[in-house]
């Protein structure tokens, strides 16, 4: 079976070396096996820091309450969560220095609608609020969509005419109170106190409550300071929108609840200060502990998950050559980078989404809820950290009242993992570059030695097949050696046939030709005497038979004959052109039964040889031609220049080539003739001498069907003598 391509011995081996490349999958296998070993551990860590702080608050539901519960109950729909501010906040009317979480910022637009409107109403706005505590003070950022905003006339008390803000509260000692935010012009305010049952006199002001009230592109934006220790229970703000002051109950409010009584408010959450005491102390410096009561909602939180200084846990460190040398300058040099740039390098710089979150929410949280503790693997929104989440329930006899919440990165795992990794792998190259090393210089030692081997082999055999020289066989004791002898001695035994093959035609054609002389004698003395009318028969068989074996004869030593005079041919330089126009002269007379067709140039080919040997071949061509030609058809004979060489080219119509023997028709004794009787004896020598003439000149034969299918075509080329450049002079045909 040939294949379309070879591989080396070299490459074989280090192909089977890459079966090494097992070992390092095996430790990839190892480093991942005990990198789950080490996440199970983490995780069993995070729950166990989490029952610990869920432990510590067991049976304090009023840790989990806080102002809301016991009075009213709790509507997270309407409820407002007042959580801690870790940012200083500057009134100015801009959110700027607001924590930007999403959870933070409530929208209320036309579904919060806390007033039946009428015909007559303004359309209804939207707005975004946002409230938070620090420091004792309560801060709201009320962002208003208004495309046309009514300011208070400077001199009237009411606000029933203009835009306006509402907050209504609780306050501890269950004073129901609504205050209203009316100015007549953008910048600072003060709040004024409305009396019980009025809804359109602004009442006197409440210096505890002040902001600034500034134009945005959308409408107007509020931002509001108030002591904390007015908000009881319940509180709710309000944004009433007016487009035409002059027309009475023109107005449209949007809440966060009703406002008219203090059933309507929703609650005010506000974590209890005992939760942040209780876990100021256990958050660290790479883990984060949150505390959610039984709606999500963050009651207080402690610890980070990242170190003050962002920085990458494993850098990269700079070489130091006065320290490194050797195979530790190679490995700091090269394999750290390569380590780097393959694998995930755990980085402190990452984005924390829940940061400043007021809410958390996630399978773990709902199982922990559900009273189940639970455990999640999560990404970083910028995917370039992965956070373990542990929460544990928080019980109040028979129910949950809350969760706990631990969080750490893997950027600790992943470091172990990375370190163990580069050393298994630093290892493992080691010894996998020193095995590849003695396999390759092996395989070359191996590969080198059968390549001389086959040197002197493709030496010792000339392109004629003859055995110029024996190999001689090396002394080595391993296989190459055990195969140079046998070599060595094959090539010995088939010299001497080689010999007594050469030596026995000439040798049969001289034993043989003298009993065919006496046979041929006492045929003519037999042939002079009167013999009955049937030994006449007999007689005309055997001088036909003897006339057979006298041209097999004559073929067999044919090509020996040939073979000695190539050996003691002089070369000429001659005109192809002339001797092709010459030869296919005298095949007119010689093959009455076909037209032959002549293309040569009209200008010289010269070639260096010998011409009658080339004669010889193109008679062996025609003759092969006319024998499997259709009777009356053309046979074409062309001579033509390509590039370098002479094409000369004999074209007969007839039966195709079988595809089988396309590759064996230059052998000798190869032929495809069909036998009969009344056919000359073929030994399948005439293309074999076609061959031997055409490699006695540097060229090349071969035969193929022709492109129409019709016949088949053979062709000889010939390199041209480059000393004698052609003159072109024009192109000639003619028909024989």
């Amino acid at each position: 079976m040939n294949f379309p391509f070879s591989i080396s011995i070299r490459t074989k081996l280090l192909l089977i070396s890459s079966v090494l490349l097992a070992i390092p999958w095996l430790g990839y296998q190892y480093v991942g096996e005990m990198e789950k070993f080490l996440r199970a551990g983490q995780e069993s860590t995070l729950v166990g820091t989490a029952r610990a702080v869920a432990t510590a608050l067991h049976n304090r539901p009023k840790l989990f309450d806080g102002q809301a519960v016991g009075k009213g109950g709790a509507n997270n729909a309407r409820d407002l969560y007042i959580r801690s501010l870790a940012n200083t906040i500057t009134v100015d009317g801009l959110a700027l220095d607001w924590p930007n979480v999403a959870d933070d910022i409530r929208v209320y637009g036309p579904e919060s609608v806390v007033q039946e409107p009428n015909p007559n109403s303004a359309p209804l706005v939207s707005f975004k609020l946002r409230v938070g505590q620090q420091d004792d003070a309560l801060f709201a950022l009320i962002e208003v969509t208004d495309p046309h905003v009514v300011y208070r006339l400077p001199r009237s008390n009411s606000v029933a005419n203009s835009d306006y803000v509402e907050i209504a509260l609780v306050s501890p000692s269950g004073e129901f109170n609504r205050y209203t935010i009316s100015p007549t012009a953008p910048g600072w305010f003060t709040a004024n106190l409305m009396s019980t049952g009025q809804t359109d006199m602004m009442m006197r002001p409440d210096s505890r409550i002040k902001g600034k009230w500034i134009d945005t592109p959308q409408g107007y934006s509020i931002e509001l300071k108030m002591p904390l220790s007015m908000v009881g229970a319940k509180l709710a703000f309000a944004v009433a929108n007016v487009d035409d002051p002059d027309i009475d109950g023109n107005v449209s409010v949007v809440g966060t609840s009703g406002v008219g009584t203090p059933e309507e408010l929703g609650a005010a959450l506000v974590p209890a200060a005992d939760i942040d005491q209780i876990i100021s102390g256990l958050g660290r410096t790479t883990s984060r502990i949150w505390i959610i009561d039984r709606h999500q909602r963050v009651l207080a939180h402690a610890g980070s998950l990242r170190p003050e200084n962002t920085q990458l846990l494993n850098p990269v460190l700079p070489l130091n050559t006065q320290q490194h040398w050797g195979w530790a300058a190679i490995k700091d040099r090269y394999l750290r980078p390569v380590y780097t740039f393959i694998l995930n390098q755990p980085t402190d710089n990452f984005q924390d989404d829940l940061k400043a979150a007021s809410q958390l929410q996630g399978t773990e949280i709902d199982r922990a809820l559900s009273g189940i503790p639970a455990t999640r693997r999560r990404s970083t929104p910028d995917s370039r950290a992965v956070i373990l989440s542990a929460a544990y329930p928080v019980w109040s006899k028979d129910h949950v009242i809350g969760a706990v919440v631990v969080e750490e990165t893997t950027n600790a795992i992943v470091t172990i993992k990375n370190q163990a990794f580069e050393r298994l792998f630093t290892v493992i190259l080691g010894v996998f570059l020193f095995g590849s090393l003695a396999l390759f210089l092996f395989a070359s030692r191996v590969s080198s030695r059968i390549r001389r081997l086959r040197n002197e082999a493709e030496q010792s055999i000339d392109s004629s097949g003859r055995v110029r020289g024996i190999i001689a066989g090396t002394h080595a004791g391993d296989e190459i050696g055990d195969l140079s002898r046998s070599f060595s001695s094959v090539l010995e035994r088939l010299s001497q046939y080689n010999s007594y093959l050469e030596s026995m035609a000439s040798r049969l054609s001289h034993e043989i030709r003298t009993p065919v002389a006496v046979v041929r004698s006492s045929l003519d003395n037999l042939a002079m005497e009167a013999l009955p009318d049937e030994a006449k028969v007999y007689m005309g068989r055997a001088q036909e038979g003897l006339a057979r074996l006298n041209a097999i004869l004559t073929r067999m030593s044919e090509a020996t004959r040939l073979e000695q005079v190539l050996q003691q041919s002089e070369q000429e330089q001659f005109d192809l052109a002339k001797v092709v126009t010459g030869c296919a002269e005298g095949y007119k007379a010689a093959y009455p039964r076909h037209t032959f067709v002549v293309r040569v140039p009209a200008w010289p080919m010269v070639v260096h040889g010998v011409p009658d040997l080339i004669a010889q071949m193109l008679d062996k061509l025609v003759s092969n031609a006319a024998d499997f030609s259709t009777e009356g058809t053309n046979i074409e004979i062309w001579l033509a220049e390509d590039r370098n060489w002479a094409a000369l080219r004999v074209l007969n119509e007839g039966p195709a080539l079988p595809t089988e023997m396309a590759g064996q028709l230059f052998e000798s004794m190869i032929s495809i003739r069909p036998r009969k009787e009344s056919q000359a004896p073929h030994l399948g020598l005439g293309l074999y001498i076609v061959r031997l003439i055409s490699e006695f000149h540097h060229g090349q034969a071969s035969i193929a069907n022709r492109h129409d299918k019709q016949g088949v075509v053979a062709q000889i080329m010939l390199p041209l003598d480059s000393q004698l450049p052609p003159v072109v002079t024009g192109a000639a045909e003619n028909k024989a």
